[in-house]
């Protein structure tokens, strides 16, 4: 049965407090208060007595045992040993072991031999972390284990679970203690090869390489092998899928470049980088690779680029039906959807990264909670807009050259943009609309028509006579019956009403086209032709009597 190890075993006899430092020390504390009672009060004098006893006490504890090797505690004895076998420095990774009382068959094997296999069967099986082990001398008290024991992890053979234990014994100094590894575990270390072992040809391959060479705790000849897989993979991997990009897309199509980029860009490395890592794994990781690749950086980017492509792949196939319907304008939306995506994913592919790398990520969304709701108010107005470009492309009341007439403003649309669109009035100017109002205020399309409304109000003297009247509207009705330019089917000309100083005929016709300079010729020769009607009827307009009343046209 293992004897529990008292917490005392830590301090050096050395240190301990006499009977006579007991007595100094409450003498001094005494006589401190005596000293005192004229100027302190009874709180602040218990409080200096106190302090100068702990003093006492405390002052030389302070500088207790340290280890020059770090087995103080659990969590630096199981660094420093992955440092010194990361570095092929077992004959010191070796020291971090306890040999003592070990069976016969494994008494008389190398130290060394034994560092070198133990660290060989953790790389290949378990992440051995240091910063889950405890960092007190003390070690974890709350594990069911006892005191003088921790557990670093647990090595499984077939059905049978090898546990692998850190213990607390005696240091070289009397009276010290340090952590090694178990020599419970130790034992177990030949069998554990055995198992874990590499194969023949793998343990050749490995002879051919000198030892001590590594790089983020990889030997030399495991960069090796996989540099050979790269070499081999990638080119194949490459030609795989350049071949399928032909199949799926010919290089004259505009949706090739893109194919092309997903499928013989990040794909192929994506999947080198998964048979790299699953062969890293076989041959065995160092505590710094097996960190880096915890936190599986290298893939995370890749995912990422990955996704990157194939936002780019989907815009191209949503712009080329765009420009198949002839919307290029809407085409131009999807570079800033796009641009917002992949800032999302970027944002998510780093938060992953962080949590793989142990970062507490839920005090970090906190915080960026906060600044969202002040980031959010602080563009509300962009995003509005940016919404209102969306609704302007997607639903298209207006488009780039469309006349149209938005309140007060009439002119023609000469760019929609992400934050406002520009319209060119008749003055020749330019105004600025914000999407946000534009897309949801009433908009008068006047590009969108399919023909342009001809009615004029002709207003007559009122002295004009019934006959001339009557004569008047027939021809003109007739001309404009005559005139293939003018639609039929709506076409009215009648004595509208008595107005208070002329005699008005109404016109309600359409012109057959949608270009508004083609409908300002037409019309000009519409009303040429009403006014030699007039004067050929002996008729006159009405003239504005003095004072106002009437506008002639």
């Amino acid at each position: 049965m293992r004897t529990q190890i008292s917490p005392e075993r830590h301090r050096s006899p050395f240190f301990r407090p006499s009977f006579p430092a007991l007595f100094l020390a409450f003498c001094m504390m005494f006589s401190a208060m005596g000293f005192a009672q004229d100027e302190a009060t009874p709180e602040a004098k218990r409080a200096e007595a106190a302090e100068a006893l702990a003093g006492i006490l405390t002052g030389e504890e302070g500088q207790g045992f340290k280890d020059p090797l770090d087995r103080d505690t659990p969590s630096s004895s199981a660094q420093a040993y992955l440092q010194a076998a990361e570095q092929g420095d077992f004959e010191r990774a070796a020291k971090y072991l306890d040999f003592r009382n070990l069976p016969p068959a494994v008494r008389d094997l190398s130290h060394s031999e034994l560092a070198e296999n133990l660290y060989l069967v953790v790389s290949r099986t378990i992440w051995l972390d240091p910063g889950r082990l405890s960092d007190t001398p003390m070690g974890n008290i709350n594990d069911g284990l006892p005191s003088y024991l921790e557990l670093a992890g647990e090595i499984h053979v077939g059905e049978d679970v090898t546990q692998l234990l850190m213990q607390n014994v005696p240091a070289d100094e009397p009276g010290e203690f340090i952590w090694k590894v178990s020599n419970a575990t130790v034992a177990e270390i030949p069998r554990l090869y055995e198992e874990y072992g590499y194969p023949r040809w793998v343990e050749e391959f490995r002879q051919k390489f000198p030892s001590g060479i590594s790089f983020l705790g990889v030997e030399l000849f495991k960069w090796t092998i996989l540099l050979a897989v790269f070499v081999v993979l990638w080119p194949l991997l490459w030609l795989v899928f350049f071949g399928l990009t032909r199949l799926i897309s010919s290089p004259g199509s505009g949706l090739y470049p893109d194919i092309r980029k997903v499928l013989t860009r990040p794909l192929p490395i994506l999947i080198v980088v998964v048979v790299m890592g699953q062969m890293l794994r076989e041959l065995g990781m160092g505590a710094t690779a097996q960190r880096l690749f915890e936190g599986r950086t290298l893939g995370t980017f890749i995912v990422v680029w990955l996704l990157f492509g194939v936002i780019d792949l989907v815009r191209a196939v949503r712009r080329e039906r765009f420009i198949a319907r002839g919307r290029d304008d809407a085409a131009v939306l999807g570079r800033p959807m796009a641009n917002a995506l992949k800032l999302m994913i970027a944002l998510l592919g780093v938060l992953v990264w962080l949590s793989n790398m142990g970062v507490n990520i839920s005090a970090l969304l906190a915080g960026l909670g906060v600044g969202g709701v002040a980031l959010a108010l602080a563009l509300q107005k962009p995003i509005e807009d940016l919404f209102g470009a969306i609704t302007l492309y997607s639903q298209r009341p207006v488009v780039t050259g469309d006349v149209c007439r938005y309140g007060t403003h009439f002119g023609r649309v000469e760019e929609i943009g992400l934050r406002s669109t520009r319209i060119r009035t008749q003055g020749n100017t330019v105004v600025s609309v914000p999407n946000s109002r534009l897309a949801y205020e009433d908009i008068e399309n006047i590009s969108a028509r399919r023909n342009v409304w001809y009615r004029p109000l002709i207003r007559m003297r009122i002295d004009t006579t019934p006959d001339q009247i009557q004569d008047i509207v027939l021809r003109m009705r007739q001309m404009l019956i005559d005139d293939e330019r003018v639609l039929n089917d709506v076409l009215r000309v009648q004595f509208r009403q008595f107005g208070e100083y002329s005699l008005d005929i109404q016109v309600h016709s359409y012109v057959d086209t949608v270009d508004f300079n083609e409908y300002l010729q037409i019309a000009e020769e519409l009303n040429f032709r009403i006014l030699r009607i007039i004067h050929e009827a002996g008729a006159h307009l009405a003239m504005p009597e003095r004072g106002g009343g009437i506008s002639a046209v």
